[in-house]
């Protein structure tokens, strides 16, 4: 996966107008928390504070899926955005992370109670009170539900996000020419050095004139990824012609779309990457075609799903797209609220 954050379930606040309050020249709207749901979450950061008891308190740093739009009327899929500084901008800090939704969800109800009890608590002491009482549990109840009817979208729509998932070793190995070399970067890195810098054949011939003209990643088991790292480790010849089975990525010639190939199904995908964007073409020819010398060839355990989920967000969707097993994970990008 291009992210590899830990994932965790948290808590996230549902923040909606609760009424107005003077400004300078006029009523300005006021916010405010009204319920909670449960979500998953991408954890971007752990503080310890400790207080005048001598008490550690933990703080995380999250970015939640999902965020309104700004009209309100989708939730649209976010990941950890960084500022030029190299501060994540979309975080929001919670109290607790946990590893089932189970808890998640126990400790949104404790934060629902407090909410509707806080309100119980301004309420004046009259005839009406119970009555009063039963209205203030009834639409924050009516509240919570239509909520969590959002929180199972996005619970099904984040399937891509596993908790506690354990980090596939994200290096590659390269091959040029016959030689070998493992690379300290990801597939992904990989990839946008060749859309950057390869993919421009007038700045190459300045550059360097034997540039990469083919871009080809091939899918490797575990073990076959450490037999070639031990084979590099002892200079022994490496031998990748048996591992050559699972064709990922494609980019051949002037062509600068790089095919995201289905090596699993019999139907070939329909989806390339151009531009760092993930694309989509029901026309596209996946023949391997001439490859010539000056070829990339980039050896990665990234799979065909870890590809397509790690370009959710910046997808290029057509809405005339057919809905499949393969073309369904794209529609994570977005949820409908009305």
């Amino acid at each position: 996966m291009k992210n590899n954050y830990p994932i965790k379930y948290a808590v996230m606040p549902i923040i909606e107008q609760t009424g107005w309050y003077p400004g300078l020249n006029e009523l300005e709207r006021e916010y405010g928390v009204v319920c909670y749901i449960v979500s998953k979450c991408y954890v971007v950061g752990r503080e310890e504070k400790y207080n005048m008891y001598g008490n550690t308190i933990c703080e995380y740093k999250v970015v939640f899926p999902y965020k309104k739009d700004e009209l309100h009327r989708y939730l649209l899929r976010v990941e950890p955005d960084y500022d030029f500084y190299g501060r994540c901008s979309n975080y929001i800090n919670v109290d607790k992370v946990f590893d089932s939704f189970e808890e998640a969800r126990e400790d949104a109800s404790k934060k629902n109670n407090k909410i509707v009890n806080k309100k119980i608590s301004f309420l004046h002491c009259d005839d009406d009170f119970l009555k009063n009482v039963s209205l203030l549990r009834e639409a924050q109840e009516e509240k919570v539900n239509k909520y969590r009817k959002i929180e199972r979208m996005m619970e099904k729509n984040s399937s891509d996000l596993i908790v506690n998932d354990k980090v596939k070793e994200q290096y590659v190995i390269i091959e040029r020419n016959n030689s070998y070399k493992r690379e300290e970067r990801s597939l992904y890195d990989m990839i946008r050095l060749y859309n950057d810098v390869y993919s421009n054949k007038d700045f190459m011939k300045i550059y360097d004139d034997t540039a990469d003209e083919n871009f080809i990643a091939y899918n490797v088991s575990l073990d076959d990824y450490k037999k070639i790292e031990e084979q590099l480790k002892k200079g022994q010849e490496v031998d990748t012609d048996s591992i050559k089975k699972n064709c990922l990525l494609i980019s051949i010639g002037s062509d600068k779309k790089m095919k995201v190939i289905n090596y699993n199904s019999k139907d070939k995908s329909c989806f390339y990457i151009e531009d760092g964007c993930l694309c989509y073409d029901d026309k596209m020819d996946f023949s391997l075609g001439s490859i010539s010398v000056n070829t990339l060839v980039v050896y990665t355990m990234e799979s065909y799903d870890d590809v397509i989920s790690s370009y959710i967000i910046d997808s290029v969707i057509s809405r005339d797209m057919p809905k499949n097993k393969d073309t369904e994970k794209v529609f994570r990008k977005e949820i409908k609220l009305r």
